[in-house]
């Protein structure tokens, strides 16, 4: 039982990489603030205005899960370190975990989409290329 559950661990971290490390190829914050990518990009204030709301939208929903994130890995860690371990309740607890583990992970790809959007194809690839050589990146 707990093999397979491991194995549907793997999985999800599997498919779930290329998503999240797609969302990490675009600057973090409100970038669109910052003249060296609005001015490339041609931001509008309008577009600017619809990046600001969605980046309060996804920070507080992302604060959210990171939080019950937390209280999960708490209660998997004290079912595990129980005396009495109950095998059952283990897994379900990690598999709780997983599941918001995995909405994170959705949201922030989500988030990326949504830009993507707003943006459209040749600005978003445009994004990326100044990110990835932007004086402030952190390598």
């Amino acid at each position: 039982m707990f093999k397979n559950a491991l194995a549907i661990l793997a999985a999800i971290v599997f498919f779930l990489y290329p998503a999240t490390c797609r969302a990490n190829e675009t600057p973090p914050g409100r970038w669109w603030h910052i003249p060296y990518f609005a001015d490339q990009l041609n931001i509008t204030d309008t577009q600017k205005e619809e990046l600001d709301n969605l980046f309060d939208y996804n920070r507080n929903r992302l604060a959210e899960l990171k939080k019950q994130m937390e209280q999960e890995r708490s209660e998997l860690l004290k079912a595990i370190d129980d005396k009495h371990l109950d095998e059952s309740t283990a897994i379900a607890r990690m598999k709780k975990l997983e599941n918001t583990r995995t909405l994170l992970a959705a949201t922030r790809f989500s988030y990326s989409l949504e830009v993507r959007k707003l943006l459209g194809y040749d600005r978003f690839q445009r994004l990326k290329t100044l990110y990835r050589s932007w004086p402030g990146v952190q390598r």
